[in-house]
């Protein structure tokens, strides 16, 4: 049985050294492989737009960046769990100094096992690099609503005349409310909804404080008609945010008939209900 044991584990490392050459093959490969466009530092994040369509457009570019980044780290870290595992099997940490310093493991076994060690090494720089071009560090949680308070607007088709015209989903509209209206109490908190990363914090040419934020799968958020005045955004473009921090508080900035927030989404670019981000 012992005998039996030994011969499955060499045979088991011998596997190993097979897959190790390819990921080691591989491995200039993927160091090779550029990082995705890093984003931007905080001090060269666009200040101002002359329209929504521009604002959008820019954070859309900014959350696709983001996005890729953010895959990235996904792989890289599957790929060392994958690889941490198959070390941590049985026979591969016995002994003092684990397997790779077992005096009874063939040399195969040994260069398998180094060959996955390095690799490993390797992967945890490369999440590092591309951490630090800005992949998101914050846990990925359920979306959820940014602030409390009653739906006074809906997404949607509307009567109201001060509402634009809009094409959606292939049909025209006259009048077309981009997003969902939320009135709570005075100077309400309104919260990061999902982890993300702050794009833009300012005043648009209708007078409205807005903050926009990119967040995983390429969805971009906005909140408008935020306070400026006692209580302004908490938050700067670059920063990033975790799910349930602070941005600002319910205001009156801008064209509105009374304080509220109003929270508009976008995936890719396309504007989307942000009710639907909302898990139910």
């Amino acid at each position: 049985m012992y005998r039996f044991r030994n011969a499955l584990l060499r045979a088991l490392f011998v596997l190993i050294g097979v897959v190790a050459v390819g990921l080691a093959i591989g491995s200039a490969a993927h160091a090779e492989e550029p990082t995705p466009r890093a984003v931007p530092e905080a001090r060269s994040y666009q200040r101002a737009f002359s329209s929504y369509d521009d604002l959008i457009a820019y954070a859309t570019a900014i959350a696709a960046d983001q996005n890729a980044l953010d895959a990235r780290v996904s792989a890289l870290r599957a790929e060392r769990n994958g690889l941490s595992a198959t070390l941590s099997a049985d026979g591969a940490t016995s002994g003092r100094g684990g397997r790779l310093f077992d005096p009874d493991a063939a040399r195969d076994e040994r260069s398998a096992i180094a060959s996955t060690n390095a690799r490993i090494t390797d992967l945890i720089a490369l999440d590092r690099t591309v951490t630090a071009a800005g992949a998101l560090t914050s846990p990925v949680t359920p979306w959820r609503m940014p602030t409390e308070g009653e739906i006074t607007q809906g997404f949607g088709p509307t009567s109201l005349w001060v509402e634009p015209s809009r094409v959606y989903g292939g049909v025209a509209y006259a009048h077309f409310h981009e997003g969902v209206d939320l009135a709570g109490v005075w100077a309400a908190d309104v919260v990061a909804p999902a982890r993300g990363r702050v794009v833009f914090v300012g005043q648009m040419m209708d007078g409205a404080e807005v903050v926009v934020l990119a967040h995983d799968g390429g969805v971009v958020t906005m909140y408008a008609h935020l306070n400026n005045t006692n209580l302004p955004p908490t938050v700067s473009s670059g920063d990033e945010v975790a799910a349930g921090q602070k941005l600002g508080t319910q205001g009156l900035t801008g064209m509105v008939t009374g304080m509220h927030l109003h929270w508009s989404a976008w995936r890719s670019g396309e504007l989307i209900d942000p009710m639907s981000l909302i898990s139910h």
